[in-house]
């Protein structure tokens, strides 16, 4: 029986994660009546040095991954082309998964040292923020470790990130 009920837990945790499709009931509200929440963001300041913390306002019935994405490129954070391709959150053991598109890796490769950190410490920052119970975020592009040239990032992420002074 104990078994039964945390197995149930279980999957009622991973459907409330994030990283589920949009349910149907939720589309059939109208946009205006949708509840709201908010996230937080993590982008960089006016000057290019520091990552500031935004809040966001995110649709509490939709994934809340890719309307942090969307939260990043509206703040100019990441391109307009960075997407999604996969993620998932593991609540047994605390590991959020994130694999992003090609156009992350471009946008991190086409900065200096400070701008490469600033775009992927956006993107750590702020989903292991509003994923308070994740242990580490395992961040890969198209299914790859990051390399950019100048850096290799292939260790999970398990705190917020501090930046190079």
């Amino acid at each position: 029986m104990k078994r039964r009920l945390f197995a149930i837990f279980c999957v009622l945790m991973l459907t409330l994660s994030g990283c589920t499709e949009q349910d149907a009931d939720a589309a059939d509200v109208p946009e205006a009546e949708q509840p709201t929440k908010q996230a937080a963001i993590f982008v960089p300041d006016a000057q290019g040095k520091y990552l500031q913390g935004a809040y966001i306002t995110v649709k509490a019935n939709d994934p809340l991954p890719e309307q942090l994405i969307a939260g990043l490129i509206n703040a100019k954070a990441l391109p307009s082309d960075v997407e999604i391709v996969e993620c998932q959150f593991r609540f047994m053991d605390g590991r959020f998964e994130l694999d992003l598109n090609e156009a992350f890796l471009t946008a991190l490769q086409e900065g200096d040292p400070t701008g490469e950190a600033l775009t992927l410490y956006s993107v750590v920052d702020t989903f292991l923020f509003n994923y308070p119970t994740a242990k580490s975020l395992i961040l890969t592009v198209e299914g790859d470790n990051i390399e950019t040239g100048r850096s290799s990032y292939e260790e999970p992420f398990t705190e917020l990130g501090q930046l190079p002074q």
